[in-house]
């Protein structure tokens, strides 16, 4: 396998000198605002007034492919950026341009993912960009509908709901292996075959000629954008001293003029077609989450052809994954200061894929799984979102330990996934089998399916710490002391857990139907939001004559919402059933008199709260609780549906659960007012005490399978587990464990807890520092205190063993 001629070398390749300098030129970047797109893309829309939307966004596009700044970095062999600055944060002014209206002047400073804007982009932003797009935005449009009980929810911390409003679609991926394999100009082709078979006095083909003719609009003008690329290149090599730089822009000039037009032929060819397409689509919508997928496997082709021409070396290719992971690296994600929050960090979320099943279920790891582990273990960067399928039956051992050998590093790469249960979460989601064996993480932990799926995966959060709040307090926010949810009773009155119980369930009932009308809102304004570069490459798309919006792709599902607090409410469900009804160690007026002075003078019963049975410590009981509430969400999110289809459930908390933390008083499970709740599928910090194998067997109690948009747990490992051979076969082992208890995924930090502290008080001395969020790593210093502070006090595990075995 490929791995060991790459990964066993005594000394460096030489590549790493080049990979080295593109890596620095990243980390000493600053982010910025981006304007330029903002600014082409408004200049066309004054041009193309009276044309439909769709053909108006596609004629956008094009003015930005003929337009945008085409730079060629120095020592780059994988070009390409969807603005003018390495890392640039990207403005789409038709979907949000009010939220860098109202941040002019803190965006520079912010808390949350700060951007440098130039005092020339300011001027143009007021000059041309505000006044053409006030009043016609998506984010407008949706301040301006929302309902007043999503409103309240909203604005008191119980939903986070505007993160669709304020970003275009990602959280897809596109058909990749479509754009590379046949090319543009053979995609056009189909497409004009399409048109002459439509009528305009048949009603409907008007509308579908107009949609056609922006497809076509916006392949023609990805070409161009490649030509742009090639003539750069060509124009660097005429003056190039250096004679083998001179011959790399040879031959990047060559393969721009070829791919994406045509069907890539080489690896090179096969990486710089996707990249120019990726690009395309972050500058028609900036948003998180356009995945790259399974690329071992639509990338493998290429790379066995090369290898067995002998037209490249296993160096030099993963010298060209290399500076893809590079490229991946640039982009930041412009979002505003509250969604910041949510996913902090500038986290783009563009997730790469390895390993797993084919469509035919045989072992689908190949040479260039083991390489794109190599690729994160030699650049180390933020991105790309690093995912592995798993497949207990099916993968090879050699894999397993590639991956623990990537973990080991600190990164917080790769997250861990158990394949069976992605393919069971694609049929839930309605994906027959046979297609469902494909399927890919997106996102955080979300699950995909390449060129053939739309939704939002992660729509909204419901913060359950408040759900508890809510039913302690009769739908009373104690932060705001509003009545903002349903009254479901005094629980002084309750006599029975069950009584409590039913009141729970109904304020959870009421969140989430809140949040539905609220998702089908933004279903509507979605709309308008026309990504017709990103449905280029959707198969149905094109048959349809139909956006990716309008549910133009094969399989449609409702939009995601998020759990966030898993182990908040389960522990203080656990503490309430156990101190208030079964031990009546206190009751319920002195557990409320309690909670609502934070505990202060009550440090009995907070000694009673924290000394409760804990959800992840492998107590049946507890966990046979966790099981029945979130089988009980499930079916409760999946009651409702959209006219996309059925809503569905997700548990991934990204950065949420800090934010979401600071609107929820003292809890039954002894946390403290104010502070982070748990995140994803995790325990509380510090409330784990039987070890990791007790941890994945409390996990494996939820309905994993159920909650299609993925379940996300966070691990965090003492770094010393790692020096032996034997700590490398127990991670192994405990890896292979959760295979088997059914559990969906895992990822881990391992990484000193000095070394974290230390970065804390010198940023500037850990720039590169890479830590695991929640479903995505981030640089560490880019970080809010507040997360960097939540992630430090995590459980730091410190044995694989489990007391409870």
């Amino acid at each position: 396998m490929i791995d060991s001629r790459i990964s066993t070398q005594t000394s460096e390749p030489a590549y790493m000198e080049r990979i080295k300098f593109l890596k620095q030129r990243v980390l000493h970047t600053r982010p910025e605002m981006d304007l330029e797109d903002a600014r082409i893309l408004t200049e066309s829309f004054m041009e193309t007034g009276g044309l439909p939307w769709a053909l108006r966004k596609a004629k956008a596009v094009k003015k930005q492919c003929q337009e945008k700044s085409v730079k060629i970095w120095d020592q780059e062999l994988i070009i390409g950026c969807a603005g003018s600055k390495i890392r640039g944060g990207i403005l789409s002014a038709d979907t949000c341009w009010s939220v860098l209206d109202e941040e002019l002047d803190t965006i520079n400073s912010r808390r949350y993912d700060p951007f440098h804007l130039t005092d020339e982009d300011r001027a143009m932003f007021l000059k041309v960009i505000k006044p053409f797009w006030k009043g016609r935005s998506n984010f407008e449009a949706w301040q301006a509908q929302i309902p007043d009980d999503v409103r309240d929810l909203r604005d008191n911390g119980v939903i986070y709901i505007n993160r669709k409003a304020v970003r275009g679609w990602g959280e897809t991926t596109a058909g990749y292996k479509e754009i590379i394999s046949r090319g543009i100009l053979s995609i056009c082709d189909e497409i004009r075959k399409l048109k002459e078979e439509l009528d305009m006095t048949v009603p409907g083909d008007y509308a579908k000629i107009n949609y056609l003719d922006a497809l076509l609009t916006v392949g023609d003008g990805m070409v161009t954008l490649a030509e742009r690329y090639s003539v750069e290149a060509a124009r660097l090599a005429k003056i190039e001293k250096d004679e083998q730089r001179k011959s790399e822009h040879e031959k990047i000039s060559r393969i721009c003029a070829k791919v994406p037009a045509y069907p890539a032929e080489t690896f090179q060819e096969a990486i710089q077609s996707f990249y120019i397409y990726q690009i395309c689509i972050f500058m028609e919508q900036n948003a998180a989450s356009y995945n790259p997928g399974r690329m071992d496997q639509w990338l493998y082709p290429y790379y066995k052809a090369d290898i067995e021409a002998g037209r490249i070396t296993p160096e030099r290719a993963q010298e060209l994954l290399d500076c893809l992971w590079i490229k991946f690296s640039e982009p930041c994600l412009f979002q505003d200061k509250t969604t910041a929050e949510f996913a902090a960090g500038y986290p783009m979320f563009q997730n790469v894929t390895v390993g797993g099943i084919d469509v035919n279920g045989r072992d689908a790891v190949n040479d260039l799984s083991y390489m794109i582990l190599q690729a994160t273990m030699d650049v180390q960067l933020y991105q790309p979102s690093l995912s592995v399928r798993y497949s207990l039956a099916k993968n090879p051992n050699s894999f397993l330990r590639k991956v623990v050998e990537l973990i080991k590093l600190g990164t917080g790469f790769p997250a861990f996934h158990n394949d069976d249960i992605g393919i069971r979460m694609l049929m839930n989601k309605g994906i027959p089998l046979s297609e469902a064996m494909d399927w890919n993480p997106c996102g955080c932990v979300e699950t995909n399916l390449e060129g053939r799926l739309r939704s939002y995966t992660a729509l909204a959060d419901i913060n359950l710490g408040e759900m508890v709040e809510f039913t302690l307090f009769n739908g009373v926010c104690r932060k705001s002391n509003k009545k903002i949810s349903a009254e479901t009773g005094n629980p002084v009155d309750f006599k029975t857990f069950d009584d409590f119980l039913k009141a729970l369930k109904g304020q959870i009932a009421y969140a989430v139907r809140t949040v539905v009308k609220g998702s089908h809102i933004i279903d509507e304004i979605g709309f308008e939001r026309t990504v017709p570069t990103l449905s280029f490459s959707f198969k149905e798309c094109r048959q349809k004559a139909m956006d990716y919006a309008w549910g133009g792709a094969k399989y449609n599902v409702g939009n995601g919402i998020i759990l966030i607090g898993i182990a908040d409410l389960v522990n203080s469900m656990a503490a309430i059933k156990h101190l208030v009804y079964d031990t009546k160690a206190v009751t319920m007026a002195q557990l409320l008199d309690a909670l609502a002075c934070d505990f202060d003078g009550q440090t009995s019963i907070l000694k009673l709260c924290k000394d409760a049975p804990k959800y992840g410590n492998d107590v049946e009981w507890v966990d046979d609780m966790a099981s029945d509430i979130f089988t009980f969400i499930a079916d409760e999110i999946e009651s409702y549906r959209s006219r996309f289809g059925k809503m569905t459930p997700g548990i991934l908390p990204v950065s949420g659960n800090t934010p979401f933390g600071l609107e929820v008083g003292a809890l039954p499970s002894g946390r403290l007012a104010w502070k982070p709740l748990a995140d994803g599928v995790s325990p509380n910090a510090g409330t784990d005490v039987m070890g990791p194998t007790a941890i994945l067997k409390s996990v494996s109690k939820l309905p994993h399978a159920r909650f299609v948009q993925g379940t996300l747990l966070n691990m965090k490992l003492e770094p010393s587990l790692f020096n032996t051979e034997a700590g490398i076969q127990n991670v192994m082992a405990l890896l292979k464990t959760m295979c088997t208890l059914d559990v969906f995924h895992v990822q881990f930090n391992v990484v000193d807890q000095k070394k974290l502290l230390e970065a804390q008080k010198h940023p500037e001395e850990y720039r590169g520092l890479l830590i695991r969020v929640a479903g995505y790593t981030a640089y560490f210093t880019e970080l809010g205190k507040d997360v960097q502070d939540e992630i430090i006090n995590r459980t730091m595990q410190t044995s694989l063993t489990c007391t409870t075995c």
